[in-house]
């Protein structure tokens, strides 16, 4: 470990030192190129290897249809020029939102999520013509233990003390609910396939409820816990659902929580990444799950894993750790699954706080066959143009990325619709001064 530092590097090469005093392996390449040209993924081209990742708005209604700020995000990303768009964690039923406002596919919301599509594939068509078809993959999920407090089902599938309060009791999910959750997962899918979209992405991250039930090594008394062979029969069982869209998966490859609390972890209870269950497990699925999106940690927990930042949220400390640290452990624990799987698509995370040098690294790893795709979400709502910056000036705007503030996070920890308070001044500068600022 070694001490938090802000990103203060103005050219290529502080960054690359930085990594070399630290002994981290960072790719890095003056050569964009890879990252523009298209790539295919399951057999469907898409423009460029650049991802949109997955970021809730929490700005739908309260029946979880899209509002106008998100109809407002998509048009934004598809006029970026982003090839793929993965769009927001929407939920499959109304006790498993983490937020009143948080998306949900439901039969009554199947209009409003078909328009969204419409609209989406519209502002990218207008921008680049019709030879420009970016990949939209919907990320279906039920929050488990981190859905709405105020909801009556606010769960979890199995006690753990690094994430429940301390002398909680929580309530325990009942297989038979389990089961009623992976009947409307299926029911979700196929909706997913009548609005439009190209894939799903069968979320199993961030300890919602799939994840969670994946790392639920001490629930031995559910037929969904314990053994390995227990822990992904439901999952397993929505990779096999019947549906023409590509199916993908948000993978958490290691939780950075000791076992057997947290998922691809050292058996032993030594606080490091083992990779022997998340190969495992996409080596079972890999024929029926062709496209995967890696990423690690919790965020309620230990934010900095996933999402290296300069500046924490309001009352947290700052981890224990250089942000290159988060980044360079990301990439390589992707490139050690790339590697093991060089024909799956692989999409990349960790990206946003490298700022405008994210490009070269992220094609320095796809040249070293680290990951297939390179994804940003914190950058994508600060800079949703820059695909098309890359495309049309070679390069990114430094006055444009995102720095890493946490300010985003806050709009969503509040409850509040969530965009870029330092890069968006239209909307989300004024909302962060009126609604924000001064809490906590």
């Amino acid at each position: 470990m070694s001490k938090h530092y802000k990103f203060k590097y103005k050219k290529p090469d502080e960054l690359l030192e930085a990594a070399r005093e630290l002994k981290l392996d960072l790719p890095f390449s003056t050569n964009i190129d890879i990252l523009l040209k298209p790539s295919t993924v399951a057999g469907i081209e898409i423009p460029n290897r650049l991802v949109t990742q997955p970021m809730e708005g929490f700005d739908g209604s309260a029946q979880g249809a899209p509002g106008e700020l998100t109809y407002r995000r998509y048009r934004r990303f598809a006029s970026g020029g982003s090839g793929m768009i993965w769009f927001e964690a929407t939920s499959i039923d109304p006790d498993g939102r983490s937020n009143p406002h948080q998306l949900m596919l439901t039969p009554d919301t199947l209009d409003d999520f078909t328009r969204l599509v419409i609209e989406t594939r519209l502002a990218a068509t207008e921008k680049f013509g019709a030879a420009h078809r970016p990949l939209l993959v919907i990320q279906l999920t039920h929050s488990g233990r981190y859905a709405d407090p105020n909801l009556n089902h606010h769960k979890v599938f199995a006690p753990n003390p690094f994430l429940d309060p301390i002398d909680s009791r929580p309530e325990i999910w009942k297989d038979e609910e389990l089961e009623v959750i992976g009947e409307k997962f299926q029911k979700a899918i196929l909706l997913a396939e009548k609005a439009g979209f190209d894939a799903v992405d069968i979320k199993v991250s961030h300890g919602y409820l799939l994840h969670e039930i994946l790392g639920g090594f001490t629930r031995t008394d559910s037929r969904f816990g314990g053994s390995f062979n227990n822990r992904l029969a439901l999952i397993r069982r929505l990779a096999d659902t019947p549906t023409k869209l590509i199916k993908a998966i948000r993978l958490n490859v290691t939780d950075m929580i000791p076992h057997p609390f947290g998922f691809g972890m050292n058996p032993d209870g030594i606080p490091e990444p083992d990779l022997t269950e998340p190969l495992q497990m996409i080596r079972e699925l890999k024929d029926r799950v062709p496209l995967w999106n890696l990423t690690a940690g919790i965020p309620y927990y230990n934010p900095h894993v996933n999402r290296p930042f300069d500046r924490p949220l309001k009352g947290e400390k700052l981890p224990a750790e250089h942000p290159l640290e988060g980044v360079a452990r990301l990439i390589r624990l992707t490139g050690m699954i790339q590697k093991e799987f060089p024909g799956l698509s692989i999409v990349g995370s960790g990206y946003s706080w490298l700022r405008q040098f994210y490009p070269n690294i992220g094609a320095g790893v796809i040249s070293n066959g680290m990951a297939s795709l390179i994804g940003v979400g914190r950058n994508a709502i600060a800079y949703p143009d820059a695909p098309r910056d890359l495309m049309e000036k070679g390069s990114l705007d430094p006055k444009k990325v995102c720095i890493a503030c946490s300010r985003c996070t806050e709009f969503m920890r509040y409850g509040e619709p969530s965009g870029c308070a330092t890069r968006d001044l239209e909307i989300y500068a004024k909302e962060y001064k009126k609604n924000i600022k001064f809490r906590g």
